[in-house]
């Protein structure tokens, strides 16, 4: 049964393992540590606990989404900091009330010999209480060295559990030094940790939540099927993913000849962008359904295509804890028929508030499409049931205070001297 992490911190007396000498990092940084020409300086305000967010993305993913919502939620209790590589697409997601910090440092990259570099001479001068990063390993290490006293580490994906590989020795003296605390989105990724190596008591699992985007679109007259083109008679089928092979959109496009045999009255939308966007056109054209298929393209709103969509479909085959898009849908009251993969299974019960077909098959794909299509009374029960899935278990509201409940009890251990 997952802990929280209060009861973690009261358990394990605060469990964090402190690096005994953080000289023996690596002999090769120690010359990395030189003063920096470069100067920032954040004044902390007394009594409140400083917490520095560190992402390396330099587009609009999940992970970037995720922590812009944190940041929204939380930003009234801690003071609260941003830090982002220079351009990152995502400053502009940012909340106003943030601090935002851009440094030369690599984009979409976990490690940099430089980039520890430079972060350790930024929190030189600027020691938050807490430093939480997103995949930046750089950023940890660079912190830890400066003095910084508590480290923690989101993981945001997911792994095919068969390629899992147990960390060595070097990596696992690495995270030891650099990682107080993970934090896992899903059941499914805390097992991936726990193979790869990860002490139990270092793990905390709080699963995404995202933004009532019900009540975004509350006096919005955008109309999906007017915007796009498509006639109002069409129950529009919708997935919203970076289109890359991870997020298996071919395998909705696939499922999509075998759908309009059976129900004609449909269109799929699918909403993003990515590498495979061309791909995916020129595969819908092969199939002959190249009509009954939109892509609309990257979009900051994606509810607002998302309101409309009569099914949601996730067919991701590798990556996806607690999806972000899945949520939106569950807050819209729509269903959503999802792979097994991931925590997939952790957000969709199938039969309950949406459908689950094994991954990678087009064939289940399309017959579980279809009779959401033709019965009406199901549909409306599962939308019913993914709403209330939604205030229960996926809302940013629980994420928030779940984050917030670890926060408080990393305060208090250190006000323990834990």
């Amino acid at each position: 049964m997952q802990k929280s992490a209060g009861r973690i911190l009261q358990e394990k007396k605060a469990k964090i393992t402190k690096p005994k000498n953080i000289t023996l990092l690596l002999p090769a940084f120690i010359f990395l540590f030189s003063r920096s020409s470069d100067v920032y300086i954040f004044q902390k305000k007394e009594s409140v606990m400083k917490i520095t967010h560190v992402i390396s993305d330099t587009n609009v993913g999940g992970a970037g989404v995720l922590l812009t919502s944190i940041l929204g939620n939380l930003g009234e209790d801690f003071e609260f900091e941003a830090i982002l590589p220079k351009n990152s697409k995502l400053s502009s997601l940012i909340p106003k009330n943030i601090r935002l910090t851009e440094l030369n440092v690599s984009g979409d990259k976990s490690f940099s010999a430089a980039d520890v570099k430079t972060f350790y001479n930024y929190f030189k001068l600027n020691t938050p209480d807490i430093i939480h990063t997103h995949a930046s390993l750089s950023a940890r290490l660079g912190a830890k060295l400066a003095g910084v006293k508590t480290a923690l580490s989101t993981r945001h994906c997911a792994k095919v559990s068969d390629r899992i590989i147990k960390q060595g020795p070097l990596k696992r003296m690495l995270y030891s030094l650099s990682t107080d605390i993970t934090v896992s989105t899903a059941d499914f990724a805390t097992q991936n940790l726990i193979k790869e190596g990860v002490p139990c008591s270092r793990i905390i699992t709080i699963k995404n939540g995202s933004a009532d985007v019900s009540r975004l679109i509350e006096n919005s007259s955008f109309s999906t099927h007017r915007e796009l083109g498509i006639p109002e008679n069409k129950k529009i089928v919708g997935s919203c993913a970076r289109l890359e092979k991870i997020k298996g959109q071919d395998v909705l496009l696939r499922a999509v000849p075998r759908v309009l045999k059976e129900y004609k009255d449909v269109h799929f939308v699918f909403i993003g962008t990515g590498s495979l966007l061309d791909e995916y056109k020129r595969l819908s054209a092969s199939l002959g359904v190249e009509k009954f298929v939109t892509f609309t393209g990257y979009t900051d709103k994606p509810w607002l295509y998302q309101k409309d969509f009569y099914i949601n479909v996730n067919s991701s085959r590798g990556t996806e804890t607690s999806c972000l898009s899945t949520s939106e849908c569950m807050a819209l009251s729509i269903p959503t028929v999802a792979s097994d993969f991931g925590g997939n299974t952790e957000m969709i019960k199938h039969g309950e508030n949406g459908y689950i077909f094994p991954s990678d098959n087009p064939f289940e794909l399309s017959e579980l499409i279809i009779k959401l299509l033709k019965d009406e009374n199901i549909r409306e029960n599962f939308a019913r049931s993914a709403r209330e899935y939604y205030d229960k278990f996926f809302s940013a509201q629980r994420m928030a205070e779940d984050y917030k409940r670890l926060y408080r009890s990393l305060e208090f251990a250190k006000s323990q001297n834990v």
